[in-house]
């Protein structure tokens, strides 16, 4: 059984929430709302699907654009709109900004360095979700390949999002569906999503964590 303060693991389902993301502060706030008028909870929970070929052209674009910095173009680039302003934080420590065996990996591999950003995206059917990306540097490049391994392993943990506390209490749950991991040298980005309010489609959903994986932290 996996604690329950903690984000469940990667195989599962949304929660279901009648919240929306109001805000996210640069200063680390979360501000909620309600969601859609009559309060309505979100839709059916979404599961991890594939991207599918109507989509794979759109992702590949906006993929190409994260890699560029070009954030803004690659969200545009497969029909989704910015919803609040980014939230990010650096962090030195992995271990306890993370939950499950990754945890204990990196109390015997420390981390160099650990930056998180959060995402809030809009679908055209006004969907909305939020997008968790780590960016876990290794001390030793070696590890990277390791860490992969086991965090794309069903009930081993993974890296804790930025406000998971706060987004918790609001009825947001990161699932771990939909969730990618790319290493780049002594990298690891690690990026999944979670409903915010409506339902969201999923195919993008999935999408989206694949694009935002390709991002880069801005310094």
């Amino acid at each position: 059984m996996g604690n329950p303060d903690q984000p469940r693991d990667k195989r599962g389902k949304y929660a279901k929430s009648s919240l929306g993301l109001a805000a996210l502060g640069a200063a680390g706030v979360v501000a909620m709302s309600s969601g859609a008028s009559g309060g309505t909870a979100a839709g059916g929970a979404a599961e991890s699907v594939g991207v599918p070929k109507g989509l794979s052209a759109q992702v590949k674009q906006a993929k190409e654009s994260a890699r560029k910095g070009k954030a803004d173009d690659a969200w545009r680039q497969i029909n989704l709109k910015k919803k609040a302003k980014d939230v990010t934080k650096d962090a030195l420590d992995c271990a306890i900004n993370s939950y499950g065996q990754i945890r204990d990996f990196f109390v015997r591999h420390p981390c160099k360095s650990l930056d998180r950003t959060l995402i809030t995206l809009a679908d055209p059917a006004g969907g909305t979700f939020v997008v968790s990306v780590s960016w876990v540097r290794m001390r030793d490049k070696d590890d990277v390949g390791d860490l992969k391994s086991l965090i794309d392993t069903d009930g081993t943990g993974s890296v804790t999002p930025l406000m998971f506390t706060a987004m918790k209490n609001q009825g947001i749950r990161f699932t771990g569906t939909p969730f990618h991991s790319r290493p780049e040298k002594d990298v690891l980005v690690v990026a999944e999503a979670a409903v915010v309010a409506g339902k969201p489609d999923a195919a993008l959903m999935e999408g989206t964590v694949h694009v935002a994986a390709e991002l880069m932290p801005t310094k």
